[in-house]
């Protein structure tokens, strides 16, 4: 017999702190840390400066918990990709629910790219304490697929970072898109075929990964 799961109720507390994070991460992709001042965070959330510290004593923490909310879950992806089968589902199923993830917070790209961008004082802890374990653990699939030819895995990082482009990227420069296209890049529909076209890319690039499916 099917079972319903039961979810917990989201306590107001849980809505308050969400809302103030996703205003928190529109205005850091405008204006990074430094440029932000914790007043427009509260006005863009609706809540008043008081009520933001009860949430979080700092900048810096909303700031971090941002990154946390951003990459935890691409860190999480990553590690069961690599616990798992190979094959090509699976790095099409990975890139889908990497594309997904940030689709439902397309700021996130652009607080990444700004802080690259401006070569900000906070571009180091950024890439040490919250990109290095997606980064590494893209590197080390990537060295998994440049060991056949044409593939050297000197072209390893290269392998890495176009991959970071056409992810992060795709929702980072948005809206030179759409001004260029005149439609919305962040809609589904041009998410699922920015998503095909990567697992296509793939295929294409690492013939290996669909033969390790068929294996």
């Amino acid at each position: 017999m099917n079972q319903v799961e039961e979810r917990a109720p989201v306590s107001r507390a849980d809505l308050t702190r969400e809302k103030i994070l996703e205003a928190a991460e529109v205005v850091f992709a405008r204006r990074g840390l430094s440029g932000t001042r914790v007043r427009e965070i509260a006005e863009a959330a609706g809540v008043n400066v008081a009520t933001l510290y009860i949430y979080f004593p700092s900048k810096k923490d909303m700031y971090e918990a941002v990154l946390e909310s951003g990459v935890r879950p691409l860190v999480e992806l990553m590690s069961e990709f690599a616990a798992g089968e190979r094959g090509s589902r699976a790095t099409e199923l990975l890139f889908t629910r990497v594309m997904q993830h940030l689709g439902t917070r397309p700021y996130f790209s652009r607080l990444v790219y700004l802080e690259a961008i401006s070569e900000g004082s906070h571009l180091p802890e950024l890439v040490d304490r919250w990109l290095r374990p997606i980064l590494e653990h893209a590197l080390g699939e990537a060295r998994r697929g440049t060991t056949a030819p044409p593939w050297e895995e000197s072209l390893s990082p290269l392998v890495v970072t176009s991959f970071i482009h056409l992810t992060l990227g795709h929702f980072a420069i948005a809206p030179l898109f759409r001004e260029f296209f005149g439609s919305d890049p962040l809609s589904d529909e041009w998410i699922t075929q920015q998503t095909k076209f990567v697992a296509t890319l793939i295929r294409q690039m690492f013939p290996q990964i669909a033969e390790a499916q068929q294996a």
